[in-house]
């Protein structure tokens, strides 16, 4: 049916998206501008402001405007768009996408899409325990040696802080080093003082048969002593003594097995103790054997378990409504408007990639959407629609 001409009236048939203002033409000019759907529109109507309009139109026309992945209508006019019709008005974007690519990510990232939620990630509020030392030596006979490293024979001078006092000690240059001091747990040996520390003794030589001279663990509990457990194959002795000391600024820990592994010759030349603490006077790990030779004993396997900082993942909320999140990487959970949900990580990546989704209608049966009925700068009057318009989330 042709549209009839009315002065000051511009009449536009509309049957795809894109601007109303091109689509009227030259009929732009007009005061009255009366829009009407002859199809179903996918995308989106826009409207740009024109001092001429004194009245605006959209008629559906049992139409329907349906936009997927935005808003259905950006008007812009100073002049306010009446919506009429039956046709449904709606935006049926209902998920958004978030993802940093770098595992070195950290700190907050901005969801705009899902009403500026934010992903942090944090580096410092959560630790897991993994693995800090695994030294694993092997048997070494086919050279004659035990594979271990030696304590070897000139004493160094260490503070010990269960005296206070020096001492000139038979100490296992390979780990008197202030990273080894780290590994394992600082002046307080938080990370010996555990009960899957383990560390096993061998012999320089192998012609007396020993392969394994002796094997140490920590305590069934923190800060305890005495009793067994196992390492390397076989029964391992728990501390002597584990105590603490109020030394150099610090809390220090002293840790003592007795009789922790037996000398050469099959132990005819007799058991020996270890002792574990941090010199004072130089940061320095000291793992120090009590008697003996210490150029023919060695230290073999040593396991060290400790805490190491992960990665802490936390979504923040910040649309009206709940939401789903999918893809484990690391959510996977619902999360309520203004509610946030937390993900450990036990790891050092930072990276995630999430997929959020809404669901659902208001009170009034609209349904929600990821964007408003329109995302211009206009306003709409809806007092004479009868179809369905979405509803924000935002």
């Amino acid at each position: 049916m042709a549209i009839p001409l009315i002065s000051n009236v511009g009449f536009t048939e509309v049957d795809s998206s894109g601007s109303l203002n091109t689509k009227a033409g030259d009929r732009t000019k007009l005061p009255i501008q009366f829009f009407r759907l002859s199809d179903n529109i996918n995308g989106n109507l826009s409207l740009d402001n024109n001092s001429a309009h004194k009245k605006l139109i959209l008629d559906t026309n049992g139409n329907n405007i349906i936009n997927s992945s935005g808003s259905p209508l950006t008007t812009n006019s100073s002049t306010t768009l009446e919506l009429k019709g039956s046709g449904n008005i709606q935006s049926t974007l209902k998920t958004f996408t978030s993802s940093q690519s770098s595992t070195g990510n950290s700190g907050v990232t901005t969801i705009s899409e899902a009403d500026n939620s934010t992903v942090n990630v944090q580096t410092d509020t959560h630790t897991f325990d993994t693995a800090l030392v695994s030294d694993s030596r092997g048997s070494g006979a086919s050279s004659g040696s035990g594979g271990g490293v030696s304590f070897g024979d000139g004493n160094t001078t260490v503070t010990k802080p269960n005296t206070g006092s020096t001492a000139g000690m038979l100490v296992n240059e390979t780990y008197y080093t202030t990273s080894f001091t780290t590994l394992f747990g600082g002046v307080g040996l938080d990370n010996i003082n555990r009960s899957d520390f383990g560390m096993s003794f061998t012999h320089a030589f192998m012609e007396d048969g020993t392969p394994i001279s002796g094997r140490i663990s920590g305590p069934s509990t923190s800060g305890g002593t005495g009793g067994t457990s196992t390492f390397d194959g076989g029964t391992s002795k728990r501390p002597s003594t584990n105590t603490t000391h109020s030394h150099a600024g610090g809390t220090y820990r002293f840790m003592k097995w007795n009789n922790a592994l037996v000398g050469v010759n099959n132990g005819n030349s007799g058991s020996f103790d270890i002792e574990m603490f941090i010199d004072s006077a130089t940061g320095k790990a000291v793992v120090a054997i009590i008697g003996g030779r210490g150029a023919f004993n060695q230290i073999k396997n040593v396991s060290v378990t400790g805490p190491t900082a992960g990665r802490r993942f936390i979504f923040t909320n910040n649309l009206a409504i709940s939401c789903v999140l999918s893809g484990s990487d690391p959510f996977s959970a619902t999360v309520s408007a203004g509610a946030t949900s937390t993900a450990n990580r036990d790891s050092t990546d930072g990276s995630f990639s999430l997929t959020g989704t809404i669901s659902g209608s208001n009170e009034s049966g609209q349904p929600f959407a990821l964007k408003p009925i329109s995302d211009g700068s206009g306003s709409l009057n809806a007092t004479a629609y009868s179809g369905t318009l979405s509803t924000s989330a935002l």
